[in-house]
């Protein structure tokens, strides 16, 4: 949910800073940056909560 909420977010603020000039642009772009930060440290944190199964049968093989 959170995912789909940040993507909506870049796609709104990219369209935003399209069609602006001066500082609305920017802070549109600094928003841009900051959501897609977001978006990959929630990537990140979701695969490595999930375990892959051949991890799975190495440590039950020891």
């Amino acid at each position: 949910m959170a995912k789909l909420v940040l993507i909506a977010a870049v796609a709104l603020q990219i369209s935003i800073a399209i069609s602006s000039e001066g500082l609305a642009r920017s802070l549109a772009e600094l928003t841009v940056f900051l959501n897609a930060i977001a978006l990959v440290v929630i990537y990140k944190n979701s695969k490595r909560e999930i375990p892959s199964p051949q991890r799975d049968k190495q440590t039950t093989n020891i």
